[in-house]
């Protein structure tokens, strides 16, 4: 009995967690990861995929689809990690090299919906760190590297 009693107790307190979260959330998706260059059979390739606050991974181009749904803690683990992140400091190592959109290549830019507004964060601006806690959530949630 004491231990359906922790349950419930445990449940109870995530799911005030995820209310209070969903409370002070910013309208928006949660991220959006644009992915522009390389070669397409119509010019330049261009992606953008929308991770929202329910979970719904979709995808707006270069065509229209619902990709994933991913589960709440792992929404929370974003958002959680959007909230961490001091993003001054992740602009202030810039990208030095050549941006690979010219040489067929790619660029990813993130935007991520904080309670302040918005943050893009572009890989031929930034040095991004694929192992900075906000891009192995980021990650996680897409279960690899965006379309």
């Amino acid at each position: 009995m004491l231990r359906f009693a922790a349950a419930v107790l445990g449940l109870a307190a995530v799911a005030v967690g995820c209310a209070l979260v969903a409370q002070n959330a910013p309208p928006g998706p949660l991220v959006t990861i644009e992915t522009r260059g390389g070669e397409c059979p119509a010019g330049a390739c261009k992606s953008l995929v929308l991770i929202e606050r329910d979970g719904r991974v979709h995808r707006l181009a270069p065509d229209v689809a619902d990709m994933a749904r991913v589960e709440p803690q792992v929404i929370a683990a974003i958002d959680a990690a959007i909230r961490a992140t001091d993003f001054a400091a992740l602009r202030s190592r810039p990208f030095t090299g050549e941006c690979p959109v010219n040489f067929d290549g790619q660029e990813l830019i993130y935007t991520f919906t904080t309670p302040s507004g918005s943050e893009r964060l572009a890989s031929c601006e930034v040095e991004l760190d694929p192992d900075h806690p906000l891009l192995v959530a980021v990650d996680a949630a897409l279960g690899g590297a965006p379309d």
